[in-house]
């Protein structure tokens, strides 16, 4: 075979065709490491399309109420992890070039986490009688959005929050009770 009649394995239009078990590892080697950079350039360039959806998604959260965001997305077609992951990563970063250079693990990564919350001691002041309604809604919608970001939330992180969720139920519970008293009296 001589140059005229196709590649030799070391050519670059060798790694343009898929591997078969006659390459070497050296052939092999350079055939992953391209498709490696490939895959890191196309996550880069979804980056700014995870920014982009998350922008939309923020932008769309605010009309739905309690449990009418999971099948807006479901209607959408967008699992809820992507969902979640795009929401912040837009509200971490304030532009999409912001990401040019970063793939969607590291922009995540870099994600603004809220502040932990120690203890349900410090709890926010109890609402005004008259705001009292929207504000129990506003808890039912902040919960419905909290549930989307569960499964990325480390194990001692989630036990600190599951400390506090479950001392918040009971303040609520408390709350209901109350209410029960008044409508029973």
């Amino acid at each position: 075979m001589n140059s005229s009649d196709g590649p030799k394995s070391c050519e670059p239009q060798h790694l343009q065709q898929p591997p078969d078990p006659t390459w070497g590892v050296e052939d092999l080697g350079q055939y992953a490491r391209a498709q490696e950079q490939a895959i890191v350039a196309g996550e880069h360039s979804l980056t700014a399309c995870y920014w982009r959806l998350g922008l939309a998604l923020n932008l769309a959260r605010k009309h739905f109420a309690h449990r009418q965001w999971g099948r807006y997305l479901g209607e959408l077609g967008i699992e809820k992890t992507r969902a979640s992951k795009a929401r912040a990563i837009h509200g971490t970063f304030a532009v999409a070039e912001e990401v040019a250079e970063l793939t969607v693990q590291e922009a995540y990564r870099r994600r603004q986490l809220k502040p932990r919350i120690a203890t349900a001691k410090r709890r926010p002041s109890p609402p005004p009688s008259t705001d009292l309604v929207e504000f129990l809604l506003g808890v039912c919608k902040q919960a419905d959005g909290c549930a989307d970001q569960v499964e990325f939330i480390e194990h001692e992180q989630a036990k600190q929050i599951l400390t506090t969720l479950d001392e918040t139920i009971a303040e609520l519970d408390k709350l209901r009770q109350l209410f029960r008293a008044r409508v029973s009296a």
